[in-house]
């Protein structure tokens, strides 16, 4: 599958149905692997965290883009520019000013080189239909009091057949506990909500132990499922403010939304500095 390097982190560039497909090799291989779900605010951290780093590029076996900052870095990193000096920065600033002002404006043309956003609050129905199809068990840790517990009624109530191995909020200071907790209901993949890079730095460290063969960091989606958060409208996703709409219901979220200017400028000195591709 095809990666693409944005600030050092590479990301998948897969669509929906291909993640899924990947999904189905990954647990086929019999050998546990992490997937990762990076957006600007967790490539930000990787920049100055060596050890989520290593485990976006190296460990995790698949880094769906869940993010539209993701989708478009993608693009405008991928543009031409002259190599001529001066003229060339002038290009790219262009390049920046239009891309993020056609952004919400002219959704369609950022297609590639990542097709599609893929939100974890979405791929985990792909994780669960999956598990429901083939009888594995699926595991929720992580979340709120009673919000893994909402969130896998919410799943059993839409998919019946669901096996759910069990449910516990937890927390990574309860390491031994949560491993014999899992390790004991047979369940075939862990779907976790510890909040990155917690959850990757655990899967990481943990996901073996378990004696699941799929692990995925899923942050708030378990608050989306278990109806805790509610999700922008279809149009505002599509637009890319999803953020802000999120923002709106959790103000005390602004602090890490500077994340999203930050990955921004970031990505366009990035640019300046590497060639028409560079990152």
């Amino acid at each position: 599958m095809k990666r693409v390097r944005i600030l050092n982190v590479n990301i998948d560039a897969a669509t929906r149905q291909e993640a899924s497909e990947h999904l189905e090799k990954l647990f086929e291989a019999k050998v546990p692997a992490i997937i990762c779900t990076p957006n600007t605010e967790i490539v930000i951290k990787a920049q100055d965290d060596p050890e989520l780093l290593e485990i976006l590029n190296i460990v995790s076996k698949l880094n769906i883009p869940d993010g539209i900052g993701i989708v478009w870095a993608a693009r405008f990193l991928s543009l031409k520019a002259p190599s001529t000096p001066y003229l060339r920065q002038v290009i790219i600033c262009l390049q920046w000013i239009l891309t993020v002002i056609g952004l919400p404006l002219f959704p369609h043309l950022f297609r590639a080189p990542i097709p599609e956003r893929i939100p974890g609050s979405e791929f985990i129905w792909d994780v669960v239909n999956f598990a429901k199809e083939h009888k594995h068990k699926v595991f929720l840790l992580g979340g709120g009091p009673t919000v893994a517990e909402r969130c896998a009624l919410e799943l059993q109530t839409k998919l019946p057949e669901l096996r759910v191995a069990g449910v516990y909020s937890g927390s990574p200071a309860e390491t031994a506990k949560i491993i014999e907790i899992v390790r004991k209901s047979k369940a075939d993949i862990l779907l976790l909500a510890f909040g990155a890079p917690k959850q990757e730095k655990w899967l990481s460290a943990n996901l073996a132990k378990t004696g699941c063969r799929i692990g995925i960091g899923l942050g708030g989606t378990f608050d989306f499922i278990a109806g805790v958060r509610k999700r922008a409208p279809r149009w505002v996703q599509r637009i890319g403010f999803e953020w802000l709409y999120r923002l709106a219901q959790e103000p005390k979220r602004l602090v890490r939304q500077l994340a999203i200017p930050m990955f921004m400028f970031k990505v366009l000195g990035a640019k300046m500095k590497g060639g028409p591709r560079d990152s």
